[in-house]
């Protein structure tokens, strides 16, 4: 590794580790790079300011993650589809729309924000002051805009227009209810192992809860 990419790997290792303590607002530039062993100018080689400093160390994870929930979105919507006007109860669900499935994907999303731990930890917990700190409204922007078209789907409405007012508030509850179940199993739970014990029970609530909605006249 030549020089420059082991002074940019210090940097950011120095950073997670600063952020991690004092949080976006109060995280001190000065401290990383007295900690990195360079000085200031070093770090503004590298990066503009601390906001690029902060993206750097959380911006691909999240992009990766986005990408992940995307694919299982438009998944779930083509198998809401065709279950559309069905009156169904869970198992019926589950063994014609996959909980299996849905397992696979949750489980594959818990390892991943377990895999980059760090980095969703700063996301949740310590962006207030930059631009990720509406990061979980975001994301329940993202399944709230998806819940939206698979319930209209599935209580058959033309488009996810159609909602009335009360369809679009219980929308609204169920997608911060998703995000936070993976929100509280990544800030609840020690390790992998411990987080995939808890997932098959959550989002067993989570299928139950959604398909009762559904069903409810």
């Amino acid at each position: 590794m030549d020089k420059d990419k082991e002074t940019r790997k210090k940097l950011l290792e120095c950073a997670m580790k600063e952020f991690k303590e004092k949080g976006y607002m109060k995280a001190s530039l000065r401290n990383i790079c007295k900690d990195a062993g360079v000085t200031t100018g070093a770090l503004y080689f590298f990066f503009k300011d601390k906001e690029d400093l902060f993206g750097n160390l959380v911006a691909e994870p999240l992009k990766k993650l986005e990408k992940i929930l995307v694919v299982h979105f438009i998944e779930e919507m083509a198998a809401s589809k065709q279950l559309a006007g069905k009156k169904l109860d869970v198992s019926e669900i589950a063994k014609k729309q996959g909980f299996d499935d849905d397992y696979e994907i949750a489980q594959n999303v818990v390892r991943f924000l377990f895999e980059n731990k760090d980095a969703f930890d700063l996301l949740l917990t310590r962006a207030q002051g930059s631009s990720y700190e509406n990061i979980v409204d975001h994301m329940v922007d993202m399944a709230e805009m998806h819940y939206s078209k698979m319930y209209a789907a599935m209580k058959g409405y033309k488009s996810s227009r159609n909602l009335t007012k009360e369809d679009k508030f219980i929308v609204h509850w169920m997608s911060h209810d998703q995000i936070d179940i993976f929100i509280h199993i990544v800030t609840h739970c020690k390790d992998v192992k411990e987080a995939e014990k808890q997932l098959k029970n959550m989002l067993a609530y989570m299928i139950g809860g959604w398909m009762a909605v559904i069903n409810n006249k």
